[in-house]
């Protein structure tokens, strides 16, 4: 499922100063259970030689073994908690009136595995930030069984957290990438200093990096899930969520106006693209338009999967934004009738075996999306790149990338992520152009 590492890591470092790929933290949360038996027991746990922190693969182990050194080498997720302690997160704390950041609910819920304290076993430590068990769930429900080599229905049936399947993935990625009922990063944390959130399932799971490989021991526990499968289930929840943060009064009506989040930020941060154009959802420049990238990239998806979808979304989304100038209770009716159809999309998408022709239509249609010269935005662009990303990676496990064609693909989309200038800005021109060589390196 996963694009090579090497390649993509290479990528990620060019695009190093611009299109910056914020790593944030998935936690499991205080509105989670508290039974004793999801009690969480610390990345220790899992970090035995004959376990996953074998520097080579142990003896007839189905897994490399090597998982917990990645995290503790490579994943940023280990340092979620340590950033708290750092000079910039403690003058966003003092902007918010607090005395610090790495004692605050509202930062540890997303930079460390902030369970209670009664599921917190003797060798837990919030100072190791977002570890094993803040995706996988509380081990000591599910240990002894993963030990023993049940079967991985058994071990999500002793309550560990199925992050195979995209849809679940998505649901806990996002849960700290975007938010939730239980946390969400507002327009106050973000004028506070923090850096913006932008995220594609498929792509963050592979630059975290990765700590598994689909081979064919996985695929044999777990089945095989596509690259476009993930990014698909990911836009579909993601989607959700910001219809959600819409939905819910406490971020739209806490005051005068909606929490600036669910809206574009390029539209009263001119320095975040070029000069201001009219778009194509009818709004005049200056208006302040609702982010709108995942509903755009779901219409792509849903268009190779579910047309009446894909044709029902469009029309919604511009009737939002039309709504999101005149009448907010609008916005809400429309809201709710999008985030309807993205719910009705997630199993599709999350369950569609992709053909040859299906990529290669996707891949048309999200460079397309780039090149419309009428509704440039840089949250459309990094969305258009992290999604090239998931087709070309698909194409290339299902074999569909003949021979030759690798390289110029690769140099191609090294060229993409070489357009995003600055974390806020890409150069059009040059990016409408990389678009084009990725278009004709894939080919037919």
């Amino acid at each position: 499922m996963l694009r090579a590492i090497a390649i993509r890591a290479a990528r990620v470092v060019a695009a190093a100063a611009g299109l910056t790929l914020v790593l944030g933290a998935v936690t499991v949360g205080h509105a989670q259970t508290s039974r004793p038996e999801n009690t969480h027991l610390g990345v220790a746990s899992c970090s035995g030689n004959n376990c996953h922190g074998a520097t080579e693969r142990p003896p007839q182990s189905r897994v490399p073994g090597n998982e917990y050194i990645i995290w503790s080498k490579r994943d940023k997720h280990r340092l979620a908690y340590a950033v708290l302690l750092e000079d910039r997160a403690i003058k966003m704390a003092r902007a918010l009136g607090l005395p610090d950041a790495a004692n605050q609910q509202i930062c540890l819920t997303c930079h460390a595995d902030d369970v209670p304290a009664n599921l917190r076993g003797p060798q837990f430590q919030l100072s190791d930030g977002v570890g094993c068990e803040a995706c996988h769930g509380g081990a000591s429900g599910w240990l002894g069984s993963h030990i023993a080599r049940a079967p991985h229905a058994q071990n999500v049936a002793n309550g560990m957290y199925p992050t195979d399947q995209p849809a679940a993935r998505a649901e806990k990625c996002l849960g700290c990438h975007f938010g939730d009922e239980t946390r969400f990063l507002d327009h106050r944390i973000y004028g506070a200093g923090h850096p913006r959130l932008r995220f594609e399932l498929d792509t963050f799971t592979a630059i975290q990096p990765a700590h598994f490989v689909v081979d064919k021991s996985y695929v044999e526990r777990k089945g095989l899930i596509t690259d476009l499968q993930v990014w698909g289930a990911g836009q579909a929840i993601s989607l959700i969520k910001h219809m959600d943060a819409i939905l819910d009064p406490r971020r739209t009506r806490g005051g005068i106006f909606p929490d600036f989040v669910v809206f574009d930020c390029q539209s009263c941060h001119h320095d975040y693209g070029p000069v201001a154009k009219p778009t194509t959802t009818g709004l005049p420049p200056g208006t302040i338009k609702l982010y709108d990238a995942n509903l755009v990239m779901m219409r792509v998806a849903a268009s190779q999967v579910a047309p009446a979808a894909a044709r029902s979304l469009s029309e919604h989304m511009v009737a939002l934004h039309r709504a999101s100038n005149t009448d907010w209770a609008q916005v809400q009716s429309e809201a709710r009738a999008v985030r309807a159809v993205a719910e009705s999309l997630v199993t599709p998408l999350a369950q569609h075996q992709y053909t040859r022709e299906d990529m290669h239509a996707l891949a048309d249609a999200v460079i397309a999306v780039g090149l419309q010269p009428d509704d440039w935005q840089v949250s459309h662009a990094e969305q258009v790149t992290m999604s090239l990303e998931a087709i070309v990676s698909n194409m290339r496990s299902a074999g569909y990338i003949g021979e030759g064609q690798d390289g110029p693909i690769t140099t191609a989309m090294n060229a993409v992520y070489a357009t995003f200038a600055s974390e806020a800005t890409v150069r059009p021109d040059a990016f409408a152009k990389a678009l084009h060589d990725v278009q004709r390196a894939i080919g037919r």
